[in-house]
């Protein structure tokens, strides 16, 4: 009831998230039974109809035709040869076996085929194919057209050329190409290149090339700090809304980008209205909004990740960051200063290691699980790389936006060949049962040194079962 109270959207979030939950996976509904407020029965309930309802079933083949909603078109550089990719929503497929509706999906068509503006839907006819859980591509039929569908609109187009324009107008201001890739994903969010994804991907610094709520917090930090100097408050949030609501239509509606941006425009709303919105709250606001708008975006690998990684970091950043309080111990301010300049350096250097290690530990609470189970295994050279490269890119980003190119380009080169040149010591991966006996040993200790100051109670006489079954289940402690 505390959590319900404090973080109401947060909890209405989670109950949404049991619902969509049970309509493809367990049956997660049966532990609401458990809520004392019957509102706790009814939200998941009514969450798995109306998934149910949206999508009484998921095709795995079918020939029809699909009426194609474009969200957006890049350069996909594929192992044999680079294509269009076409990513949106099927919004109806009338096929032989069903109808279906609201199915995220894929297109693709080389480029020497002449490409077709994406600013308007289309009625193709073509093979449907899911090429993963709630995941789908459309390949269309050989010597068919696709139909423009009047009245409808699409910024993909629109995107796609703005981003083409950033990436031109990077290449014209440096020559290195490897460095204009780099940049070029730093600023549109995506990398036009397989060698060096897979460098990054090797290093575990996907996450630094695909834009979230990190890019969002740099871009919100430089633009407050040159508006804070000509605008009061108000009207700075107000400036901040539509420069990030526009960089946010710009980008896509990713996962991340899309958390992220409710997350930021919240805060600044807070300061309109002068209230002070809660980060857990934020979270659960832009959580709903997600589940809402898209059921199966719930399969989506990278939200996953994007929540996972974000409600780690709001709920246990701080405690893991208290515990290493023991091996990077806090200094009174009085003391700082009666320190040498070298004890000073090394204090600091000891500080950011404990919030860089909190943000970890924070950060891996529930992305490990995740990463295990999708790719079966997890690169532990991302641990020592994560340390510190997060602020190098931080570097590199603040001085590609002051237009610092004679110290862009060498930094950018420096953080490419540490990749590039990772050594290979570093470069191998652990699997879950590997990860799982590493953990047991801790997980023992930490279990029989809480469990020792635990004591459970069951009542002799419970009134009823509900009551017994929480009794046993959770304990009370005396």
């Amino acid at each position: 009831m505390l959590i319900w109270k404090r973080y109401p959207a947060l909890y209405v979030a989670l109950l949404v998230l049991i619902g969509v939950s049970s309509a493809f996976f367990l049956p997660l509904i049966s532990f609401t039974l458990f809520f004392k407020k019957r509102l706790f029965w009814i939200i998941p309930l009514l969450t798995l109809l109306y998934v149910k309802l949206l999508y009484p079933s998921l095709p795995k083949e079918d020939l029809g035709r699909a009426h194609f909603h474009i969200e957006e078109i890049k350069r996909h550089p594929g192992p044999v040869k680079t294509t269009f990719c076409y990513s949106g929503t099927i919004k109806t497929f009338e096929g032989e076996k069903g109808t279906y509706y609201h199915l995220p999906a894929r297109l693709y068509l080389p480029l020497n085929q002449k490409h077709l503006p994406a600013n308007i839907d289309y009625l193709i006819t073509g093979t449907l194919t899911e090429i993963s859980k709630g995941l789908y591509i459309l390949k269309p039929a050989r010597k068919t057209s696709w139909i423009p569908i009047e009245k409808t609109k699409s910024r993909a187009e629109w995107r796609y050329e703005k981003k083409q324009s950033v990436k031109k107008w990077i290449d014209s201001r440096f020559k290195d190409k490897k460095v204009a890739l780099l940049l070029s994903a730093l600023a549109t969010g995506h990398l036009e290149n397989r060698y060096l994804a897979y460098k990054f991907n090797a290093v575990g610094l996907q996450h630094l090339l695909a834009i979230s709520g990190f890019h969002f917090a740099l871009l919100s930090f430089f633009l407050a700090f040159f508006l804070k100097r000509f605008l009061p408050e108000k009207l700075l949030a107000l400036s901040l809304i539509l420069l990030l609501t526009t960089y946010f239509f710009y980008m896509g509606a990713a996962p991340s980008i899309s958390r992220a941006w409710i997350g930021v425009l919240i805060y600044l709303i807070g300061l309109l209205f002068r209230y002070r919105p809660t980060p857990l709250n934020a979270l659960g606001v832009a959580l709903l909004v997600a589940l809402l708008f898209d059921p199966l975006i719930i399969l989506h690998i990278g939200f996953q990740l994007s929540f996972g990684a974000t409600l780690g970091i709001l709920l246990f950043y701080r405690p893991i960051e208290i515990s290493l309080h023991k091996l990077f111990p806090k200094r009174p301010y009085l003391q700082l200063l009666s320190m040498s300049r070298l004890d000073q350096c090394g204090y600091l250097f000891c500080t950011y290691l404990r919030s860089v290690l909190a943000l970890q530990g924070a950060v891996l609470t529930f992305t490990l699980p995740l990463l295990l189970f999708h790719f079966q295994t997890f690169p532990l050279a991302s641990l020592f790389y994560n340390l510190f490269f997060p602020l190098l890119f931080s570097i590199l980003l603040a001085l590609f936006l002051l237009h610092l190119d004679f110290l862009t380009a060498p930094f950018a080169t420096f953080l490419i060949t540490l990749v590039e040149n990772a050594p290979k010591k570093l470069l191998f991966s652990i699997s879950p049962v590997q990860t799982l006996l590493l953990a047991l040993p801790f997980i023992l200790c930490l279990g029989i040194k809480k469990g020792s100051k635990i004591k459970f109670w069951i009542p002799d006489k419970p009134k009823n079962f509900r009551r017994l079954f929480l009794s046993f289940f959770k304990g009370r402690v005396w």
